[in-house]
C-alpha cells in the first residue's frame, strides 16, 4: 500500500548530498511507498547540465509543492491522457508521482513515473456529492455510487453510508 504525501520527502539517499543532482525532483525525494500528489504550477523549458556536463535544454513541470521535475515521454503522455494535449491546460491540476524500477539505456534504475489517475484532491466533489444527495431511495444511491468514478468513492464513503442509514430510517 502506498502513502500518499504532500511534499518531497527528507531522504538519506546519496543524491540529496549533491546540490546540483537534487535540484530537480527525482526517486530519492520518496521514501520506499511514498507517492507525492503535485500540484502543476507551470511548464517550460529549463537548461540544465546533462550526464556529459554540458548544457542542455529539456522540457520541465514546475510545481507549488515540489522541485521542478523533467518530462520525459511516458509522463508527458500519461498527464495529456489526465488534462489534454494543451499543456497550458495542466496549470492548477494535480497529478500522483511514484518512483519504479524500470530498464533503461541497458541498466536497471529508479525513475519517476505519474500514475494514470487525477488524485482525488483535485477533483470537484461537489457535483457527486448533489448526485449522492438526490438519491430517494437505497437502490438509487447504490447505483450512483457505484456509477462515480473510482478515484472519488474513498472521499465520499461516509457521506453515502450517511445517506444510507438516513434512508433506511425513512423505509
Amino acid at each position: 500500500m502506498s502513502n500518499i504525501i504532500y511534499q518531497p520527502s527528507q531522504t538519506t539517499h546519496w543524491r540529496n548530498l549533491f546540490e546540483s543532482k537534487s535540484m530537480l525532483l527525482g526517486s530519492h525525494n520518496l521514501n520506499e511507498g511514498e507517492e507525492l500528489i503535485c500540484e502543476i504550477h507551470n511548464t517550460g523549458i529549463q537548461t540544465i547540465k546533462n550526464k556529459a556536463g554540458k548544457d542542455e535544454k529539456v522540457p520541465v513541470i514546475l510545481f507549488k509543492n515540489a522541485p521542478p521535475m523533467v518530462l520525459n515521454i511516458t509522463n508527458t503522455k500519461t498527464i495529456a491522457s489526465l488534462y489534454g494535449d494543451l499543456y497550458m491546460n495542466w496549470v492548477g491540476k494535480s497529478i500522483q508521482v511514484y518512483a519504479t524500477k524500470i530498464k533503461a539505456f541497458g541498466e536497471v534504475q529508479t525513475a519517476l513515473r505519474v500514475r494514470p489517475v487525477i488524485p482525488a484532491n483535485s477533483v470537484d466533489l461537489k457535483q457527486y456529492v448533489d448526485q449522492l444527495n438526490q438519491c430517494g431511495n437505497i437502490e438509487q444511491l447504490k447505483n450512483v455510487f457505484m456509477n462515480l468514478p473510482n478515484n472519488v468513492k474513498p472521499e465520499l464513503t461516509n457521506l453515502k453510508n450517511d445517506i444510507k442509514t438516513r434512508l433506511e430510517q425513512v423505509a
